[in-house]
């Protein structure tokens, strides 16, 4: 037997079709969470790009670093359409170029927990000077993983400069709530901070590459 689809289940699809578009629309405005995501994607993308192959490097700082780059590579990658796509088109192992470590220094290779962490009191105090002051020269590991961070970080908290400016100073119309303008925006804005809805988990995924950014900073300080 044949059924149908009722017409009002088609409606109600076009409907949330209709709210699903107009969420995306919002989010991607200038100042919004989708907006910000792109804008951070992008500059992490000139900054590796920008940056140059860094010098080969075999030391403990180096490595620290890439890693970290990786992990904050990773985070933008899982805010976009196609994470590996985009995470392929970065060729982090073309840009950090780092010498394997000989056998016998496997278990240099793999410190305890304190020891992954540029910035943390035992690597400071176990890392050579010259490690430390190759990572950190122009073309080294460190200096382009920093570059790379304060590019996201940048272009994150632009992003919010932007939007805070712009709400400060609304149009007459958004001033008071039941006029046409308000009532226009109100109801994709509300969708799109949804616990499902598009700003929601693009303010998820600035929150992981924010903090990963951060880390580098911080660790470099």
């Amino acid at each position: 037997m044949k059924f149908s689809t009722p017409i009002a289940l088609l409606a109600v699809a076009a409907v949330d079709a209709a709210v699903v578009q107009e969420d995306k629309r919002w989010c991607n405005t200038e100042g919004q969470a989708c907006n910000t995501v792109a804008r951070a994607a992008e500059a992490f993308t000139n900054a590796i790009k920008a940056s140059g192959v860094v010098a080969r490097d075999d030391s403990a700082a180096a490595q620290v670093a890439a890693r970290q780059v990786d992990q904050l590579a990773l985070a933008i990658s899982a805010s976009q359409a196609d994470p590996i796509t985009f995470y392929t088109a970065l060729g982090l192992g073309d840009q950090f170029t780092l010498e394997e470590k000989p056998h016998a220094e496997k278990r240099e290779a793999a410190p305890q927990w304190c020891l992954r962490f540029v910035g943390q009191s035992c690597w400071k105090r176990n890392a050579a000077p010259e490690d430390v002051k190759r990572c950190t020269a122009e073309d080294g590991a460190c200096t382009k993983a920093k570059r790379a961070a304060e590019a996201v970080i940048n272009a994150i908290e632009a992003s919010a400069d932007n939007l805070a400016k712009r709400e400060a100073a609304p149009q007459w119309c958004l001033r008071f709530v039941g006029q046409s303008c308000w009532k226009r925006n109100a109801a994709p804005e509300a969708a799109c901070n949804a616990p499902d809805g598009a700003c929601t988990k693009a303010t998820r995924d600035i929150h992981a590459m924010y903090n990963a950014a951060r880390h580098i900073i911080d660790a470099s300080a």
